[in-house]
C-alpha cells in the first residue's frame, strides 16, 4: 500500500477548512483558489514489468489550502515524474512535490517551495455539510489562461468503494453537460467547496464530498488518529423472514449478519462470524444495512465506521442470542492483509523470469490491463480469485497469489508456450506464499529437476526444467528479450 504522510501539519491548515461558506459565489475568489496542474507520467508496463510505457502528460486541477499546500486527487499524481503548477492557467510553471499521497482515499497534498507562487492565491473554505440537492458549479483552468465554469445537478450521495483500494467512502454523484471531466475539478456552491471530482461516467461525474476532504486533512494530525478505516468483515442483509426467525429475531428489529471476518481492518479483533451487528456509534442499522445518518440522511451503515477520528468506535451485537456492547478498533488494511494487491503505483512491479516463465504476484493493477470492463474481459480464473480471495481471512496466513503471466519462448520451454495467466501453487514441492519464497524454492531442485505446478484446470498441470540447463537458459532469455533484473533482485531483498 502506498501512503506517505507528512509528520506534522500545522493546526492552521486544519482550521482553514472550518470557516463558514460564502453567502454568494465570488468568481474572482474561486479563480484564485483553484490552480492548474501539468503532470508528466511514466507508467510501468504490467505485462512486461521490466519495461516502462511511453511518457505522457496529463492536465488537471488542485485546490489551494492555507499554509501553502494544494489538494488534488491521488490519481492525478500516480506514477508522476514531474508535477508542475500554474496560476491562472498561464506560464510560468512552478514545480510541485507530492507530500501526502493516499490512493485508498484518492486524495493527495502537494507543496510548492517557490515563494512567489503563493502570492495572490486565496484559499477557499471547504463545506462540512454535504450538499443534498440542487445545482453546483464546476471550476477549472484551461490552457491559455481560460477559466472554465460549468454547472451540474446533484443526483445523490451514496457509499462506494474507493477507486484504487477497498475503502468505503461517501461519493457525490452529479449530472452535467460539461465534458472531459475526471481531473480533480473543484465543485463549489455559494462560494464554498463541496467536492473534488474523482471521475466521470456516462451519466455525469462523481466526486469526493466536502466532509471527506476535511476528514482527509484532519486525519493527518500528529497524534496518530486514523482519518479513514477499512471495514474488516463481510455482511449480509437480514430482510428475509425465515432467516430472521432462524436467528431468533422478531418483527423488524435492527441488525445485519456478520458473514466473514478478515485478518485486518475495523472489527477484525472483536467481531465473530454469526454476530448480528445492530449498532455502530449512535447509528442503528436496519435489516437492509441502512442507517439515518446525521449528515448524509439514509445511507449504508458502513459509513459509520468513519464517523470519528478516535481509534475505537462503540458497537452493539447479538452473539449467541445475547446482547453485547463492544469496542471496534478502527484500523486500515496493511500490505499483509491483501492476498491480491489493490494497486502498485510509483514503483515497478516485482517479477521473476525463470525458464522463460514470467512470474508475478497478482494485483488489481494487472487486471486493469483489460480496461474498464476488466471484470468481463480479464481471464475468468483471475477475476474469480480476486472476487473471492483478495483479502486474508481471520486466522489465515499471509500469502499472495502467484501467477505465470506469460512464457518467453526458448528451447528450454518448448511445449509450454500456451501457459498464460495461470495460478502457480507449488515449486519444488513447496507452496510459496510470496515471490521471495518462490525464489527461495528455486534454490532447491529435486533430483536434478525444477518442478512448477499450476492450479488444476489451467493448462499444463506441471512444468519441469532440468536444473543443469536452467542457468544458461535464464542468461540467454534475459539477453534476447532485454529483461533487466527487478528492483528487488537488484537490492538483494
Amino acid at each position: 500500500m502506498k501512503t506517505s504522510v507528512v509528520a506534522i501539519l500545522p493546526l492552521a491548515l486544519l482550521l482553514a477548512c472550518a470557516q463558514p461558506a460564502f453567502a454568494a459565489t465570488d468568481p474572482q475568489r474561486v479563480k484564485m483558489g483553484v490552480v492548474s496542474l501539468r503532470v508528466t507520467v511514466q507508467e510501468f508496463d504490467e505485462s512486461q514489468p521490466w519495461n516502462k510505457r511511453p511518457e505522457r502528460v496529463t492536465a488537471g486541477s488542485a485546490l489551494v489550502l492555507r499554509e501553502k499546500l494544494l489538494l488534488t486527487t491521488a490519481d492525478m499524481v500516480r506514477n508522476a515524474t514531474l508535477i508542475e503548477v500554474r496560476k491562472r492557467g498561464r506560464y510560468p510553471n512552478y514545480q510541485a512535490e507530492a507530500v501526502v499521497v493516499n490512493y485508498e482515499v484518492d486524495l493527495a497534498l502537494l507543496k510548492v517551495d517557490a515563494p512567489g507562487f503563493w502570492r495572490d492565491l486565496t484559499p477557499l473554505p471547504i463545506s462540512g455539510t454535504p450538499a443534498r440537492s440542487g445545482r453546483f458549479e464546476i471550476n477549472r483552468w484551461r490552457n491559455g489562461g481560460r477559466f472554465e465554469q460549468g454547472t451540474g445537478e446533484l443526483v445523490e450521495i451514496r457509499v462506494a468503494t474507493s477507486r484504487f483500494g477497498t475503502l468505503e467512502l461517501p461519493l457525490l454523484r452529479g449530472s452535467t453537460g460539461m465534458t472531459g471531466l475526471g481531473w480533480a475539478e473543484v465543485l463549489t456552491l455559494n462560494g464554498a467547496v463541496i467536492g473534488i471530482v474523482t471521475g466521470h461516467g456516462e451519466q455525469g461525474l462523481h466526486a469526493a464530498p466536502g466532509p471527506v476532504l476535511r476528514r482527509f486533512i484532519a486525519g493527518l494530525k500528529q497524534d496518530g488518529s486514523i482519518g479513514f478505516a477499512h471495514r474488516g468483515f463481510t455482511w449480509q442483509r437480514l430482510n428475509q423472514t425465515a432467516m430472521r426467525r432462524s436467528f431468533g429475531l422478531t418483527g423488524n428489529s435492527a441488525g445485519v449478519l456478520v458473514r466473514r471476518v478478515y485478518g485486518g481492518g475495523t472489527g477484525a479483533e472483536m467481531l465473530e462470524e454469526g454476530d448480528i451487528l445492530i449498532r455502530i456509534g449512535e447509528n442503528t442499522i436496519d435489516p437492509e444495512g441502512q442507517i439515518d445518518h446525521s449528515l448524509y440522511g439514509q445511507i449504508l451503515f458502513t459509513i459509520a465506521l468513519n464517523d470519528t477520528l478516535e481509534k475505537t468506535t462503540p458497537a452493539t451485537v447479538i452473539r449467541n442470542g445475547k446482547l453485547m456492547e463492544i469496542q471496534l478498533h478502527r484500523a486500515q488494511f496493511g500490505a499483509e492483509d491483501y492476498r491480491i494487491h489493490p494497486y502498485e503505483f510509483d514503483r515497478p512491479a516485482d517479477f521473476e523470469v525463470f525458464g522463460g516463465l514470467v512470474v508475478q504476484e497478482l494485483s488489481l493493477d494487472y487486471l486493469r490491463q483489460w480496461g474498464a470492463d476488466w471484470q468481463k474481459k480479464a481471464p475468468a480464473r483471475l477475476v474469480i480469485e480476486y472476487a473471492l480471495n483478495a483479502l486474508r481471512g481471520k486466522g489465515e496466513t499471509n500469502e499472495k497469489v502467484l501467477i505465470v503471466t506469460k512464457v518467453l519462448s526458448d528451447p528450454v520451454n518448448l511445449g509450454y508456450e500456451e501457459v498464460t495467466n495461470a495460478i502457480l501453487v507449488r515449486v519444488n514441492g513447496r507452496t510459496p506464499a510470496s515471490l521471495d519464497e518462490f525464489r527461495s524454492a528455486l534454490r532447491r531442485p529435486s533430483n536434478g529437476f525444477h518442478t512448477i505446478e499450476i492450479k488444476p484446470g489451467q493448462g499444463r498441470g506441471t512444468l519441469v526444467f532440468a536444473a543443469e540447463e536452467i542457468e544458461e537458459a535464464n542468461r540467454r532469455i534475459r539477453q534476447i528479450y532485454g529483461v533487466s533484473p527487478s528492483v528487488r533482485q537488484v537490492s538483494g531483498r
